[in-house]
């Protein structure tokens, strides 16, 4: 039977190498241990852009808004490609990962040969066009809203004119009416006077 000494001696001894073999994974998005690489958001290589993607996708709107906030910070420093691509990925997915048009330009700014991956090549394509189709959706929908405001404009000032002219038309009536009752009553005060002479 071991006895509880040397039970404690392969405990640490398991434990200090596990704790090697642990030490041998990289931390990060997709695990770089390279400074370069200690931001996750300075990466541009598929497998992270993807893992990126993915993550995104199973966040709440208000986490996607925080992730959002933090690479549109990292963007005011000199920024790689990676934060450029990072925010590409995150405009599919949130509206407050910033303007299309600037996205796109920057993206389109990258040298071709820092994207040597043909796999990564697909994937900015890819995301490239799918943010050009949402531009187009949401300056369909802003051409329909403006469209839509300037019929209902249209429409509330056409009521209000029906309104004016529907009251000038009732002023008009109650005016006739008043001045008929007006020859009524003095056509009934002549009879009534002419009958007392007689």
């Amino acid at each position: 039977m071991p006895s509880l000494l040397s039970i404690r001696n392969i405990s640490l001894a398991l434990s200090l190498l596990l704790l090697s073999g642990c030490a041998e994974f990289k931390s990060g998005w997709n695990g770089y241990s390279d400074p370069y690489y200690s931001d996750p958001y300075a990466q541009s290589d598929f497998d992270e852009l993807l893992a990126f993607g993915a993550n995104m996708s199973k966040i709440s709107p208000s986490a996607r808004a925080d992730v959002c906030h933090t690479l549109l910070k990292r963007q005011k420093n000199p920024p790689g490609a990676g934060v450029h691509l990072h925010l590409m990925v995150g405009r599919l997915l949130s509206d407050t990962c910033g303007d299309i048009n600037k996205i796109l330009s920057r993206v389109s700014a990258i040298p071709p040969g820092s994207i040597p991956d043909e796999r990564m090549q697909r994937f900015v394509a890819i995301h490239t066009e799918a943010l050009k189709r949402l531009q187009n959706v949401s300056r369909k929908v802003g051409t329909l809203e403006r469209k839509q405001k300037s019929v209902q404009s249209v429409l509330d000032s056409k009521d209000t004119n029906e309104s004016k002219d529907t009251s000038d038309s009732k002023k008009n009536e109650t005016r006739l009416l008043r001045e008929k009752l007006e020859a009524i009553r003095s056509m009934e005060k002549h009879l009534d006077e002419s009958s007392d002479a007689n």
